[in-house]
């Protein structure tokens, strides 16, 4: 294991963990239950609390979330102005998420960061309570301390030496992160799932520790993750 490496986990253990996600990210519908997720405008509020979101932001933008989340080497919380950052390694992000033989592309992975950095969510936790907005990840930028060490397989090319990047969350998003009860799991049993309805239900049971003895009713349980649809 490289030293930079070495220093980064004896960092983190120091650290509380963050989670991979919130009540209100996977319990409320701030991310679509779809692999297709278009650009839309909605809001939902119940007696409780209160989110609109404007953006494009799906399932497969969850995943990459959680993944980061998940694999992060360090945070950072400025509780004062509200932000939440997180250091993580790029490449180690793409291999988690790529399934079978099938790389999970570069591209791919731009796209959905450009998604997230242009939707923008507001959260109101409860009538009393002001509201939080903004864009769920307000930058994304190389570390200027962190990078970590490629070897070239060819013997001609030089050991090159890449960057860590940082996202900083926005102020509705760190908020969240910040004041509610978070969870911990790893995403990639739920990116396995085949379709987005099944990706956002097993996020939604995931955040009970106990369940109904009978079960859930179906459209009880998909009320909050197919909003519009159930309403037509």
């Amino acid at each position: 294991m490289l030293e930079i490496e070495r220093k980064l986990l004896d960092l983190r253990k120091q650290q509380k963990d963050i989670g991979v996600t919130t009540i209100t990210l996977n319990r409320l519908p701030i991310f679509q239950p779809t692999l297709r997720a278009k650009y839309k405008e909605w809001v939902f509020e119940d007696q409780h609390k209160k989110v609109s979101v404007r953006g494009r932001l799906g399932q497969n933008h969850k995943s990459l979330l959680e993944v980061i989340l998940y694999l992060r080497k360090l945070y950072d919380f400025d509780k004062e102005n509200m932000c939440l950052r997180v250091l993580y390694n790029e490449h180690e992000v793409r291999k988690y998420l790529t399934q079978g033989s099938t790389k999970y592309s570069h591209e791919w992975y731009i796209k959905l960061m450009e998604d997230m950095m242009h939707a923008s969510i507001l959260v109101q936790k409860d009538k009393m309570s002001r509201a939080r907005s903004g864009t769920l990840i307000e930058d994304k930028r190389p570390s200027n301390n962190y990078r970590r060490k490629t070897k070239s397989n060819l013997p001609a090319l030089k050991e090159t030496e890449t960057p860590y990047v940082i996202i900083e969350f926005g102020e509705a998003a760190s908020y969240l992160f910040s004041e509610e009860l978070k969870f911990t799991y790893d995403p990639k049993p739920i990116m396995q799932l085949q379709n987005g309805i099944s990706q956002a239900v097993a996020r939604f049971l995931k955040t009970f520790t106990r369940h109904p003895t009978a079960g859930y009713h179906l459209r009880t349980l998909l009320e909050n993750l197919l909003q519009e649809e159930l309403e037509n």
